[in-house]
């Protein structure tokens, strides 16, 4: 009769994921207890979580689910936790709103708890009902039971107040009325630290908005956990090496702490370190809170991945392993999956005894990750929380990188019908998974499902939450497809749709403002777009692709002064942060001064980004095409050797090789190179595979073209008709592949096929596949284009301005007065003192700003023939010179 023995062991069960195990204890319970309501409620809550994890079909889990949660409801009609966990059911597996909505009224007559209270409120919300929902909150927070509860409600008032009625000054002041009421609330310390921030960016000017408003923020943080260090002064002790044995002695301790509840502050204050690659201070501030909250499980497993991004791995599984021992949670044990399958420990070395000695001998193989373990991780944490949208997310892509594509494909079914809180990780990854399989049409709907979702989802979520930030990347990949299949304007709505659910705050994410500028390019709207490139660097200092995205449409604008300007102050912000990532950076500035018919200093600017990031290869790609152009076409195909050696599965690579070759009137090495590059980008020129996963889908599809364009020329109609086709059923929206299709059958006279194909094309592009400019492919064209003179020549001297915008010559004389050298530069120096005194001196020469202001200017020390040199001397002795095409590459070897 004892009804808490058989929910605690069920629950046990359950843990262990003995969900047969846990399903009979819970029907042996509730016939030995009927009237246990909270065993009803809980056996149901263990369906519905067992079956949604489980199943690709959300209707399997009513008939069993349904009559459990009736069965309880049946001896309590008010109960406010079955009236909550029911009503959660009925909305987000079944989208029946109107049922959980009349389930929570039902229980607040009687019963008022923040669950309810904030479920409902988000119901009104998304009814627009804004006035009823203030309604609700004000009504209600003084008759809830505890401070929590009421602290929780004035957090969702409060986000009502800001979000809805854009009232910031009542904000703050229900903000403040619940740190009166509980000054020890963490949450609402974090989210007033959040809401002072925001409103910072409102009233600063935008020149630099988005650092004060990370400034307020931090300096909020801080202060919270000073004073909660000051509180604890009594109780801090040092966090020691090993802080698993340690732990359980401080668990002991009868005195609990005095100050924050838990280490949320200390949590929040540490993850923005963590956005600004500040690693070391992020561990710093985690190992105090831990001092001051050693039983908080999410301050370990954040300081559990701080430690895994500083490369500490064993730390960091000690670390996750304490989390998960004060309490089990579905983010920790996704943290703790992917450090096995990424970072395995290594291998006990193995003995071997020689047969001609007594001697032993170790070997050590390579750590491999043990998969069985990585899949119990995922599956306990799917267990524990079934609507954990980034455990669906990390788990199909660990099962997709190994090559179980299916396997994959259903861990993300089970993600979409989940129907997760954070479900932007769920169709995000889906279409990614989708997208590098080449399935474009299918990605693109995922993408647009997933949109749609979110948009109705997070418009409507009564408190600020971080599934809003998350969502980005989903609107980005998204928005990126759109502008790379033309549709500028549908492209530039994504954007704004996912900086409109970031709380409509333009200076939250540097990768959407850059996509909007990067869509009002393409439609033409230059104005526009430096607007939008300017908030992006603003928000990221050091955010590459936009310093080198503005630069560019300069450059082709005939801006040459700005573009050098904006390509120097992106390589001075980006190389003191991380100088791999400055290879975009080099490779546009080395174009801007071919162009200007400077190719002695474009041939040493290529020299130092690839010193700066020597892996980056569109480097060496770029600089065989200028030696092309100049006619070197020794040069070229030195650099494209290189370029193709270490990545063999990029087509513009191998289109540059072709083109090099028809230049040297290798005609019969054209099509060999072209065929090549199909084999090893396309997957064989059929299929999709895994070597075609980290090339361009365009570029893929160009090497059809370019193939099919050269035995045009050879006069083989029906090879060239087939390669078309091939190319068109790998990516049926690519439109130049139309257009050459359609000029061969006009060569034959083909008019049935002519017919046949326009078609097609009216079907996909709404439009003519006779109407060239619809289909115009200008960067290949330009790419290609027949001129031996440089790339100067076609600018002339009078349409480039020389003068430097006044809107990019403010920007760049604040980033040459800002002295101020962060956390992050000194360790990547991991000689702080040292690099602090000379490190300047080194890179600026003295301290005028002239002189600053043009240090990354090409180099006099930099020897480009001697670069060229080396390069082809270890071709040469790697073998790798002539090898390219007789390698295979997982398909048949093609022969010409």
């Amino acid at each position: 009769q004892d009804s808490h023995s058989y929910l605690a062991l069920a629950k046990l069960q359950a843990r262990r994921r003995q969900v047969q195990q846990a399903h009979d204890t819970f029907r042996r319970g509730t016939t030995a207890c009927p009237n246990s309501i909270h065993l009803w409620q809980a056996w149901a809550i263990h369906s519905e979580a067992t079956t949604t994890s489980s199943t690709n079909n959300p209707q399997e889990a009513v008939d069993e689910t349904r009559p459990l949660f009736e069965r309880a409801l049946a001896l309590d009609p008010y109960n406010p936790y079955v009236c909550h966990a029911y009503g959660l059911y009925e909305k987000q597996r079944h989208g029946n709103v109107a049922a959980a909505q009349k389930l929570w009224e039902t229980a607040l007559q009687k019963h008022s708890t923040a669950a309810l209270v904030c479920s409902l409120g988000q119901v009104l919300l998304s009814q627009n009902q804004l006035t009823a929902a203030r309604d609700l909150y004000a009504q209600h927070l003084y008759e809830l039971p505890s401070k929590r509860e009421k602290v929780e409600v004035f957090l969702a008032y409060a986000w009502l107040e800001e979000r809805y009625f854009h009232n910031g000054d009542h904000a703050h002041e229900l903000l403040s009325t619940a740190l009166r009421l509980d000054p020890t609330s963490s949450v609402a310390q974090v989210a007033m630290a959040r809401l002072e921030g925001r409103r910072q960016t409102i009233t600063t000017s935008s020149s630099s908005e988005n650092t004060a408003s990370r400034q307020v923020t931090l300096q909020r943080l801080a202060q919270a956990c000073q004073t909660n260090s000051s509180t604890n002064s009594n109780s801090s002790v040092i966090l020691p090496a090993q802080p698993q044995a340690q732990h359980r002695r401080r668990r002991s301790s009868s005195s609990p702490p005095q100050g924050h509840k838990d280490g949320r502050v200390y949590n929040a204050w540490a993850n923005l370190e963590v956005k600004n690659r500040r690693y070391r201070k992020a561990r710093q501030i985690l190992r105090e809170g831990l001092e001051h909250h050693p039983h908080d499980f999410s301050l370990w497993q954040a300081a559990g991945k701080v430690e895994e991004l500083l490369g500490h791995y064993t730390e960091a599984r000690t670390m996750y392993s304490e989390s998960l021992s004060i309490q089990p949670s579905a983010p920790t044990l996704v943290a703790y999956a992917l450090l096995e399958l990424h970072h395995p420990p290594d291998p006990v070395p193995k003995k071997t005894t020689s047969n001609t000695s007594n001697r032993t001998t170790s070997i050590s193989n390579k750590p491999q990750p043990n998969f069985t373990q990585v899949q119990g991780l995922f599956e306990e944490a799917l267990l524990l929380d079934p609507r954990h949208g980034p455990a669906y997310n990390s788990y199909g892509n660990a099962e997709f990188k190994r090559g179980n594509v299916e396997a994959a494909r259903q861990i993300f079914e089970r993600g979409v019908h989940a129907n997760c809180s954070d479900a932007a990780s769920v169709y995000h990854g889906y279409g990614k998974l989708e997208l590098s399989l080449g399935h474009v049409t299918k990605a693109r709907a995922l993408l647009q499902q997933g949109r749609t979702h979110v948009m109705t989802l997070q418009q409507h979520v009564g408190t600020d939450s971080p599934h809003r930030e998350r969502s980005s990347f989903l609107f980005h990949t998204l928005g990126m497809l759109e502008l790379n299949r033309d549709n500028a304007a549908e492209a530039r709505q994504v954007f704004l749709n996912g900086l409109e659910l970031l709380h409509g705050n333009t200076s939250s994410s540097s990768q959407l403002l850059l996509g909007v500028a990067l869509a009002e390019v393409q439609l033409g709207n230059p104005d526009e777009a430096r607007v939008y490139f300017e908030k992006s660097v603003q928000v990221n200092e050091r955010h590459a692709q936009a310093w080198q995205a503005w630069g560019v449409m300069e450059m082709r604008q005939g801006n040459f002064a700005t573009a050098q300007t904006l390509f120097q102050c992106g390589l001075k912000q980006v190389d003191s942060y991380n100088r791999k990532e400055t290879g975009a950076l080099w490779l546009a500035y080395a174009t801007l001064e071919g162009r200007r018919g400077n190719v002695a200093e474009s041939r040493a600017l290529f020299t130092q980004g690839l010193q700066a990031a020597p892996h980056h290869t569109p480097l060496l790609q770029a600089w065989a095409s200028l030696e092309l152009r100049v006619g070197n076409v020794a040069t070229a195909r030195i650099l494209i050797t290189k370029a193709l050696t270490r990545d063999k599965h990029n087509g513009s690579g191998w289109m540059v090789a072709a083109e090099i070759e028809r230049r040297d009137g290798n005609l019969g090495l054209v099509k060999l190179i072209l065929r090549r590059g199909i084999e090893c980008c396309c997957g064989n020129g059929g299929g999709s595979s895994k070597k075609s996963l980290s090339g361009s889908s365009s570029d893929c599809v160009e090497l059809y073209r370019s193939l099919g364009d050269a035995l045009l020329g050879e006069g083989k109609i029906q090879e060239a008709r087939e390669i078309y086709e091939r190319g068109i059923e790998m990516d049926p929206q690519h439109a130049p592949l139309y257009h050459s299709l359609a000029e061969l059958e006009a060569q034959v006279f083909n008019v049935e096929g002519l017919s046949k194909l326009n078609k097609r094309a009216a079907k996909v592009f709404k439009t003519s596949a006779f109407d060239r400019s619809s289909f115009a492919d200008e960067a290949l064209s330009k790419k290609f284009a027949a001129s031996g003179t440089s790339w100067g020549s076609k600018h002339s001297a009078s349409s480039s301005r020389t003068k430097v915008t006044r809107q990019v010559a403010a920007l760049a004389q604040r980033i040459v007065e800002d002295d101020d050298y962060d956390e992050v530069e000194m360790e990547h120096k991991h000689n702080q003192n040292d690099w602090r005194h000379k490190g300047r001196g080194r890179r600026f020469g003295n301290s005028n700003k002239k002189q600053r202001s043009a240090s990354f200017s090409p180099s006099d020390d930099v020897d480009p023939d001697a670069f060229l040199e080396s390069m082809s001397a270890n071709l040469i002795q790697e073998g790798m010179v002539g090898d390219l095409l007789n390698e295979k590459d997982g398909g048949n070897n093609q022969q010409d």
